[in-house]
């Protein structure tokens, strides 16, 4: 019977989530994350990268048997997913050395823009700090994006396509406490790699059986057969612009119908879902309810792997901050879910100081997202320890038909 795969937190998956959160990023320009991913799969070499035509990217490991199954498993393919994108500024047009236009692609309330500082980021050149001196509102969101007047006191090269972010300073942990400038959704993707590096160690021998085991971070390892379904990873692209990149990958066919997507997110903390207190099974958004099925399925895992390992915390709710991309594959047909870290200072709005500042997340929420997501790599497809909704109403059923009499 499958089990927990042998899974240890380490720096390795720390590093994954401070550097991808400090890259530039904006919706239509996730060039520097889309390298970072490429480098790490270059650097495992059992991994393939593929993309389809609207750029978002399909992980999985080593060669595809028939059926676009993953090494020609039979059960259905597991789908970790998130967006590349973070709300952010990009160049429209240059009037000068020191003045350009930017659109902002991502929501962001318009008091936040006058006079903040922003990050150029130009191939090649080290970032340059400007300010916004002029803001030009559309009349509403589907009639276009902030259009942002940002000047310079020294000449920089810029040209069209560039990435300006906000002046936040790069990621730093500090106790149990994540500050970065793009938690949202890079925090995800750093997730979903380091989950698939624990579902696929390459410690494993070829019979998948455990080498080693190590304690590290002060994670209890997690022990267990290392048997594994069909993880994959889907990277999509414009999240932050209506899930663009996830509506083209389900259009696109880029998920196979039979698929479980589990869409990986950071959603708004409130008070009834506080950072850290664990990641959170996500029943629903502010648009629609998730899988009835697979959500139940997902929180037995989380449940009995909270039984096994004192230090895992994890959360159930429907968080009604946002819309996310589980709700779009829920309505192309895909049998969809989500998991969330819960999120503060959402979009980098600091709404009690009023400015632009650090998205922050738990680094221990973080850690167990990711102990979660290997665990269902491991134990999905176990009716033992995932069992179908309708097991446990047929079972309900039978114990009390006699009643119906």
């Amino acid at each position: 019977m499958p089990g927990l795969c042998t899974f240890t937190m380490n720096n390795t998956h720390h590093r994954y989530l401070t550097e991808l959160t400090s890259l530039p990023t904006a919706a239509g320009c996730e060039q520097y994350v889309v390298e970072w991913i490429a480098n790490w799969a270059v650097k495992r070499g059992d991994v393939e990268i593929e993309s389809d035509r609207h750029g978002n990217l399909v992980v999985s490991h080593g060669p595809k048997g028939k059926g676009g199954k993953a090494g020609g498993g039979k059960q259905p393919p597991i789908y970790f997913t998130a967006h590349l994108d973070h709300p952010a500024f990009v160049v429209r047009s240059v009037s000068n050395d020191r003045q350009l236009l930017a659109e902002f692609r991502g929501g962001v309330h318009p008091d936040y823009f006058m006079s903040a500082r922003v990050l150029l980021h130009h191939d090649g050149e080290p970032a340059r700090v400007g300010r916004i001196t002029a803001v030009e509102k559309p009349a509403s969101r589907e009639a276009g994006d902030i259009v942002a007047t940002v000047r310079f006191t020294r000449g920089v090269l810029a040209m069209p396509g560039d990435i300006l972010t906000w002046k936040i300073a790069p990621t730093r942990i500090s106790n149990d406490r994540v500050s970065a400038p793009a938690c949202d959704d890079l925090a995800g993707v750093a997730a979903a790699i380091a989950a698939f590096d624990a579902i696929y160690d390459t410690s494993r021998d070829r019979k998948g059986a455990v080498s080693d085991r190590r304690r590290t971070s002060g994670n209890r390892f997690l022990t267990g057969a290392a048997r594994h379904g069909d993880v994959r990873l889907l990277f999509t692209r414009c999240e932050e612009v209506g899930f663009i990149g996830a509506i083209g990958a389900c259009k696109a066919k880029t998920i196979p119908r039979n698929a479980l997507v589990i869409a990986l997110e950071n959603s708004k903390s409130f008070a009834e879902s506080p950072i850290g207190g664990g990641p959170i099974v996500r029943v629903g958004d502010r648009t629609s309810t998730f899988d009835p099925d697979l959500t139940y399925r997902i929180g037995k895992v989380a449940e009995a792997l909270a039984a096994e390992d004192n230090s895992f915390q994890w959360q159930r709710k429907l968080m009604v901050g946002g819309t996310c991309e589980a709700s779009a594959y829920q309505t192309y047909g895909h049998t969809a879910t989500c998991i969330c870290l819960p999120l503060g200072n959402y979009h980098n709005m600091n709404e009690t100081k009023r400015k632009i500042d650090s998205e922050v997340i738990s680094l221990r929420d973080y850690d167990n997202l990711v102990k979660l997501l290997a665990t269902i790599g491991t134990r999905l497809h176990d009716p033992g320890k995932a069992p179908p909704l309708k097991v446990r109403l047929e079972k309900l059923f039978e114990s009390r038909r006699a009643l119906l009499k």
